[in-house]
This record gives C-alpha cells, sequence and structure tokens, in this order.
C-alpha cells in the first residue's frame, strides 16, 4: 500500500498566511486541497512501486509531476534546483536531478494565479468525484426555457448531483464551469469561467464572478469577484469587490468589504514577508487580499492593494488598515489590539458549531501554538 507524507520545508514560511498552522499541503490547487489531488492522482495512476512517498507541499500535482512521480524507484530522490521535490523511501538513496516542468509555489499569491491551471489539471478527475455530468448542446433550448442562458460550449458546463441552477448566465469562452454535488446558484447571477464551486456552496442572487475563480465546498459568495480562490467554509455573501485573492477557510467578509487589486500608479505592489518581517516588492502588479483561516471583517471594511491579513483577526473601524494585520488582532486603521484566545477559541467553536463541525482538543491545542508562535508579530 502507498503511503504518502507531506512535508513543508524552508520556502514554505514565505506562503504566509495562508498556511499559518497547517501544512501547505491542504492549500488548494483550483477548488481542492494539493494532498486530495495528488492521493487520487497516485491511486489512479496504480503507482508500480507501492511504498513511503515523501512530496514536498508545495509541488502542485499537474499532469507532468504526477507522472514523474509514479516513475521513481524506491531510494529515488527527486531534486531539481536545489529543491527536494519528491522522495521514495528505499534502503538506499539516489538523487534524480532530471528537469521536468514541475509547478512549485513560491509565495501565497501563486494559488489566485494558479487557479485557472488548478481547475483544469483537476477536472477529469474532479467529474468522477463529483460523479458530473456534462451538458449537451442538444439542452440549450430548455435551459433557456427556464432564465439559464449559456455562452460557449454547453460541454464545458459541469454540474453535479442536486445542484440548484436558478435563472442566471454562464459564459464557457474563456474555460470551464463545473458545480459541485448540492451547490446553487441563485437567480441574476452572471459567472464567467474558469470557475469551480464546492460541495453545497452557494452563489448568491445578483453575483458577479469572473474566472479563474474558485469556491470551497460550505461556502456562499456573492457580489463581485475576480480571479478569487476561497478556502472551505468561508463567506462573502455581500456585495463588495474583492479580485486577485485567496481567502483562507472559516473566514466571513461583511457586507461591502473591498480590496483594492491594483495600485493607482499600475506599478508593482509590495508585499509584506514573513521571513525578512517588511514589505517587499511582491513582482506582481495585480494582488488583492490574502486572508488567513478564522479571519474577520466587518461591513463596508476596505483594503488596500495586496493587504496581507493574518489569522484569526478580527477587522473593522473606518479607514484601510496597514497592509500588515498581524494574527490574532482585533481593530483597524484606528489601532489594533491584540485579540486574546480566549475569544478567538471560543468564536471558532460557535462559528465551527453552525456547521455542526466541533472543535477538537487537539485543534485548541494547535490553536494556543499559533497564537504563541505569532506573539513576535503583535509585540
Amino acid at each position: 500500500m502507498t503511503n504518502i507524507q507531506f512535508y513543508s520545508d524552508s520556502k514554505s514560511i514565505d506562503l504566509y498566511p495562508i498556511n499559518l498552522g497547517k501544512c501547505a499541503s491542504t492549500l488548494h490547487f483550483g477548488v481542492r486541497s494539493v494532498s486530495i489531488q495528488w492521493n487520487e492522482a497516485l491511486s489512479k495512476n496504480k503507482y508500480k512501486n507501492p511504498s513511503q512517498i515523501l512530496l514536498n507541499s508545495r509541488l502542485m500535482p499537474t499532469k507532468a509531476s504526477v507522472e514523474f512521480v509514479c516513475k521513481m524507484n524506491p531510494g529515488e530522490k527527486w531534486v531539481f534546483n536545489s529543491e527536494t521535490l519528491a522522495e521514495i523511501k528505499g534502503n538506499k538513496t539516489k538523487i534524480i536531478g532530471v528537469e521536468v516542468s514541475a509547478l512549485m509555489t513560491e509565495n501565497a499569491a501563486d494559488y489566485f494565479e494558479l487557479c485557472g491551471e488548478g481547475i483544469k489539471m483537476d477536472m477529469n478527475r474532479l467529474k468522477h468525484a463529483w460523479r458530473s455530468r456534462s451538458l449537451n448542446e442538444t439542452e440549450r433550448e430548455s435551459w433557456a426555457l427556464n432564465g439559464v442562458f449559456f455562452h460557449g460550449e454547453l460541454e464545458k458546463v459541469h454540474v453535479s448531483p442536486g445542484v440548484k441552477i436558478r435563472s442566471c448566465t454562464i459564459n464557457t469562452e474563456n474555460g470551464e464551469v463545473i458545480l459541485g454535488p448540492d451547490s446553487e446558484v441563485m437567480e441574476g447571477s452572471c459567472i464567467r469561467g474558469p470557475f469551480a464551486l464546492g460541495e453545497k456552496s452557494t452563489v448568491k442572487m445578483g453575483s458577479q464572478i469572473y474566472g479563474p475563480t474558485s469556491i470551497g465546498q460550505h461556502c456562499k459568495v456573492g457580489g463581485e469577484v475576480n480571479n478569487v480562490l476561497m478556502h472551505d467554509y468561508s463567506n462573502k455573501g455581500h456585495g463588495g469587490f474583492i479580485g486577485n485573492s485567496v481567502i483562507g477557510s472559516w473566514c466571513n467578509l461583511g457586507a461591502e468589504t473591498t480590496s483594492s487589486n491594483l495600485k493607482n500608479t499600475y506599478g508593482e505592489v509590495k508585499i509584506y514577508s514573513a521571513k525578512e518581517r517588511k514589505l517587499i516588492d511582491g513582482g506582481r502588479i495585480f494582488c488583492g487580499l490574502l486572508m488567513g483561516d478564522h479571519s474577520k471583517t466587518a461591513i463596508h471594511s476596505a483594503f488596500n492593494t495586496a493587504t496581507v491579513v493574518g489569522a484569526f483577526c478580527n477587522v473593522f473601524g473606518p479607514g484601510t488598515p496597514g497592509k500588515h494585520i498581524p494574527s490574532f488582532t482585533w481593530g483597524g486603521s484606528e489601532g489594533m489590539k491584540e485579540h486574546r484566545l480566549e475569544q478567538a477559541i471560543s468564536t471558532a467553536k460557535k462559528v465551527m458549531g453552525r456547521r455542526n463541525i466541533e472543535l477538537t482538543f487537539q485543534e485548541e491545542a494547535a490553536i494556543e501554538k499559533l497564537f504563541n508562535d505569532t506573539s513576535a508579530d503583535r509585540a
């Protein structure tokens, strides 16, 4: 039996804040986690040497990488550009330096930029896992009679069991659209692919969604979103714009929360680096909101371009807060104070309880560890 273990290397700190308190393998490449996709991919490829496989959590499960790992033998270690990408445990270690078009994430913003690639790479596995069916051109007229209009090929729309689609517009000219089991697209929504909607998630009425965008499971999304990757159990259920953003799990964006994704000067953005503990050149022009797990915003919250919000933050107040909001902080532009650990855990219990999920003792201990590990950021 093949056992896959993921590890985070020294460069994983650059994925801050979306990997706070968890392995980067839980982050989404498209609409599902890296770990789920790797497990399914290696299982479907019937890996020829059942063994213990070590995978770098920043290595994305692209077709090329999956095929290469499947051909590795026990004892072989795949190293490229001085980075270990994968290793098959064995009695002896043999370094393989073959150049393969491996896709490695370098920072948090990579995840929204790779969203479309992730949807595309996972599509066949995703359709099988979700038991989705692809629409057929012969259905176009009947859908239109029910107020659902399609632009582009219907074969690029994939619908899973239990999906509800009300009167809306779906465009597949630039990419496929897949709707997960028991998900819903409400009236008046406009969606342009590539787009993936997770299981039991909802696109609220009148939403404007530009791809590539992926929404995890048990989420609600509304207003205007453009190239956003939202992890499981998070909500942006109301108006407001976010673009070129990555939102963690268990986040909630209050009504009219808006983030700039482009400077007025059209210049390169600066992004907070956890390694250097300061703003550095981000190497890109477009970047919106990067938010860790369990963070919340109040109504009418506004964020500057490339704002980085840690985990367990509560952001509110007039004006725009600083471009880096440390984990476990409370406040906004008028000042920040520490979000007490007990209060953060209490809120997490209530939020998760609403989804019938219990915060375990082990998870509480992990939150306390994260609180202590990030204390220097709040000093």
